[in-house]
């Protein structure tokens, strides 16, 4: 009599091969959405830095900075890390975030031509882009503080109505760090 060998047959093999790839086929993207969306902490968090850093000047010499975007041009964003080069107007401020940064940052800030003597800034909206998922959309984020008067700089990506207001489905939420558009954020992740 013939001794039966243990061992798993080739179509057992197969099984857990097929049942190995299905899992990978829904882990491997949600892992990648998910270390996307902790790449946008960084846009936040640096936008609510700006916001404090704006605020803390204006209460002292009665105008908002404007700043250029900062660590590269506008048309060098990709996903990668960019070293921090204050291209102007962050130094003012004192913001310098630490380390490299995913995202590009600009404040502009109205009416045209401030600060001068006798025209102050007197809204803002800081602004934060990157194509963290290079599919050559920017996404970007924002701040949007309108004047007394309820208005909002204009010359932006965020509209000067504000940033995208999910329960509202516009851009409209003033005052609070989001999305500029319903296209953008983490919703496109």
């Amino acid at each position: 009599m013939r001794a039966r060998r243990a061992g798993f047959t080739l179509i057992e093999l197969m099984i857990v091969v097929a049942i190995i790839g299905i899992l990978a086929a829904i882990a491997i993207p949600a892992f990648v959405r998910f270390q996307l969306r902790s790449k946008v902490a960084e846009a936040k968090t640096n936008l609510h830095a700006i916001r404090v850093a704006e605020l803390s000047f204006v209460a002292a010499d009665a105008t908002f900075v404007p700043a250029v975007a900062s660590p590269v041009p506008e048309a060098a964003l990709g996903g990668a890390k960019q070293p921090w080069v204050d291209n102007g107007g962050f130094g003012l401020l004192g913001f310098e975030p630490e380390g490299q940064t995913f995202f590009n940052y600009k404040v502009v800030a109205e009416p045209a031509g401030c600060p001068s003597a006798g025209n102050p800034c007197t809204s803002f909206t800081a602004e934060a882009g990157s194509d963290l998922d290079q599919d050559a959309v920017v996404n970007y984020w924002g701040y949007v503080y309108p004047d007394i008067a309820g208005s909002a700089p204009s010359a932006t990506f965020c509209q000067g109505t504000g940033v995208y207001d999910h329960q509202a489905g516009a851009a409209t939420a003033l005052k609070q760090v989001g999305p500029c558009d319903a296209d953008m954020g983490t919703n496109v992740f």
